[in-house]
């Protein structure tokens, strides 16, 4: 073949392979470049955008952003992706609330028990009116949404807050706040369980003034790494200088000392950033700003329209400066789970374990549940609205203890409500790990927040039997009113009981209950008492954990007798609660109760393990639901496998 022939073939080869190249690199290239949201997220003019997760979708409720006496109803928007939105037209309008004529406006969604809480601002200070902030609720988040009152939740100008611009914030300890306030004043109030109402602070006092310096309007609240940020809006709205900025306390009551601006406008992009929210993607830990801006060329006041952007957080926890743009955020996917702000997951079933801890304790408070297990060099805590949001909630730390004489092998945390105060019950060893230094330990309560701030109360002990100590529980007596304390201890590793002079002191020496190891009597730990039809039930745990057969047994008394007395308890012939080898199920023991958040329902936490192999690894916290015999005993069933589905305890439904 010669040259010429060579350059006809070659040449056509080299045009169509460096034309494969190119389609390949656009190709890569392209799949390369995620699909963006975009800013505007969608059209029209909508203003002041609460941004919310439900499920495993992006909610966003804004106001129409139209002169006065137009903006008499509210649109939605939901996406699954943050890039394409569906809009849910009039989910709430002036028809379904009377007393609404002139405005509606700055919307605020909160989710709770099947129902779909909707708070907004209506009307404004015009024609001798004040205006006020209602509350609508719906049975899905797209609505349509009824006025829950008929009137406005707060009608009347309070610390010189113009009743506007409410946002509703979950506290860790499951209470809800209302955070609002125009006219450059900030209240702070707890809302009542039915949103109907307010409750005082331990002061007395209802509405507390928050109000930090430049504050204007537009409050928002959220938790991260146990610090509050508290942001707001200041400048005018209808101006190019509207603008976010924020500040951190430890406690949503501030004091808030302002950083700094985090989000205002870009002469290159846009003017009028402000009135925000913000959505946290826990699963991705992805944060974004969710906010309405003017358009360069715009003049009228009114035009403004809802954006987003990343929001990003410095080592130290500060929130940097959020660049505003014409991009947006790249498209994204939730994963289903419970956020801060969705306490309905689309699901009402879980699987156990709960928790990769032993020794659980969990007690359900104010409709969350509070869990701990054993940790070993300190104690922590998970919250959820469900047992299955436990499984991915993140963990509190509430101790660490610095002492050597108490600072290792940290075991078996109980904690308990007693006189407005929360004491927690711990057994810790000193830092030579010598097993025969394990003692009993009482933390105290700053406040009603089963996640603390927690101080040292000191070591809880019996000066006549001063020996191993381990798996301290308390109860109240029904008969005498009395406190007692239960707990295990030498010689014999069996259960003693003593009467307390305070939540930290023992008033009595400690007396022996025997209790039945059946045929497994090395131990006999971790007892806790069941009050129930005029009985007590001592339930506790025998045999050594690391055994398949670790299972609990129960000793019952009657509820007037004198638990001091050995003889009042009657031991339970077998087991109540074993091995189940068909299960899968080894080795269940060190077990507490809780109640449904209804109280219909009782439920038993413990921890057990998938092998019966002689090992202290591998106990798991799990929980179900028990219920009682003809004579008033307690049935606990047979410990389910990993793979049951359960349904999730039962709630109240609200109004």
């Amino acid at each position: 073949m010669n040259w010429k022939n060579r350059t006809n073939l070659v040449l056509p080869l080299l045009t169509a392979s460096l034309l494969l190249m190119a389609i390949m690199n656009v190709t890569v290239r392209a799949a390369e470049s995620p699909e963006m949201s975009g800013n505007p997220l969608f059209p029209g003019w909508y203003a002041d955008p609460e941004g919310v997760i439900f499920g495993d979708e992006y909610w966003i409720f804004p106001t129409y952003s139209a002169p006065y006496k137009q903006q008499l109803h509210l649109d939605a928007f939901s996406s699954k992706d943050l890039v394409h939105w569906t809009k849910h037209e009039r989910v709430l309008d002036n028809k379904a609330v009377t007393w609404v004529h002139m405005a509606m406006w700055a919307p605020a969604v909160v989710a709770r028990d099947g129902k779909y809480y909707l708070f907004f601002g209506g009307n404004d200070v015009h024609e001798g009116e004040i205006g006020g902030i209602g509350v609508a609720v719906a049975d899905k988040p797209g609505g349509p949404y009824k006025d829950y009152l008929g009137k406005p939740l707060i009608g009347n100008i309070i610390n010189g807050a113009q009743p506007i611009d409410q946002f509703v914030f979950l506290d860790k300890d499951g209470q809800y706040y209302m955070i609002y306030g125009g006219w450059g004043h900030c209240n702070i109030a707890k809302l009542n369980s039915d949103f109907n109402g307010f409750i005082p602070f331990d002061d007395g006092v209802t509405f507390k003034e928050i109000t930090p310096k430049g504050y204007v309007e537009g409050p928002f609240m959220f938790l991260k790494d146990g610090r509050y940020y508290f942001m707001w809006s200041e400048g005018g709205w209808g101006g190019p200088n509207y603008s976010v900025a924020y500040a951190i306390a430890d406690s949503p009551l501030g004091p808030f000392k302002r950083i700094g601006k985090v989000l205002q406008q870009d002469p290159q992009v846009a003017t009028g950033a402000g009135h925000h929210s913000v959505i946290h993607d826990q699963k991705a830990d992805i944060w974004y700003a969710i906010y309405h801006r003017r358009p360069l060329t715009e003049r009228d006041a009114n035009h403004r329209v809802t954006c987003i952007d990343r929001m990003y957080f410095d080592e130290n926890g500060f929130i940097k400066p959020i660049k505003i743009t014409h991009e947006g955020v790249p498209a994204r996917k939730l994963e289903k789970s419970v956020d801060d702000k969705d306490q309905n997951p689309s699901k009402n079933t879980f699987t156990n374990p709960l928790n990769p801890g032993a020794d659980p304790w969990m007690q359900t408070y104010r409709g969350n549940y509070y869990l701990t297990t054993t940790q070993g060099n300190c104690i922590r805590m998970w919250k959820a609205p469900t047992l299955a949001g436990l499984k991915t909630a993140n963990a509190v730390m509430l101790w660490r203890d610095s002492n050597p004489e108490r600072s290792d092998g940290i075991w078996a945390p109980e904690f308990h409500l007693i006189n407005g105060r929360w004491y927690l019950y711990y057994t810790a060893m000193a830092a030579t790990k010598v097993d025969t230094t394990h003692r009993m330990h009482v933390l105290e309560s700053e406040g009603d927040d089963p996640l603390g701030p927690y101080h040292y109360k000191g070591r809880l002990f019996d000066p006549t039997n001063d020996q191993y100590a381990i798996d301290g529980s308390v109860f109240q007596h029904p008969g005498d009113g009395a406190w007692y304390f239960l707990w295990a201890a030498h010689p014999g590793h069996v259960i003693n009981i003593a009467r307390m002079k305070n939540p930290w002191t023992l008033a009595t020496p400690g007396v022996v209950i025997p209790a039945s190891g059946f045929g497994c009597e090395e131990v006999r730990e971790g007892p806790v008492v069941l009050k129930r039809n005029g009985k007590l039930f001592l339930t506790y745990s025998a045999c050594d954990t690391g055994k398949p057969d670790y299972k609990i047994g129960m000793l019952i008394a009657d509820d007037t007798a004198d638990v001091m007395n050995p003889a009042s308890w009657k031991q339970y012939p077998r087991p109540v609660f074993e091995r189940n080898d068909e299960n899968g199920v080894f080795g269940p023991g060190h077990h507490g109760f809780f109640q449904s958040p209804d109280g219909s329902e009782d439920w038993i936490v413990y921890h057990g393990k998938t092998t019966s192999q002689y090992t202290y690894r591998g106990r798991t916290t799990r929980a179900q639901k028990f219920i009682w015999n003809a004579d008033g005993t307690p049935d606990f069933g047979t410990p389910y496998s990993l793979d049951t589905v359960l349904e999730e305890p039962s709630k109240v439904s609200a109004k």
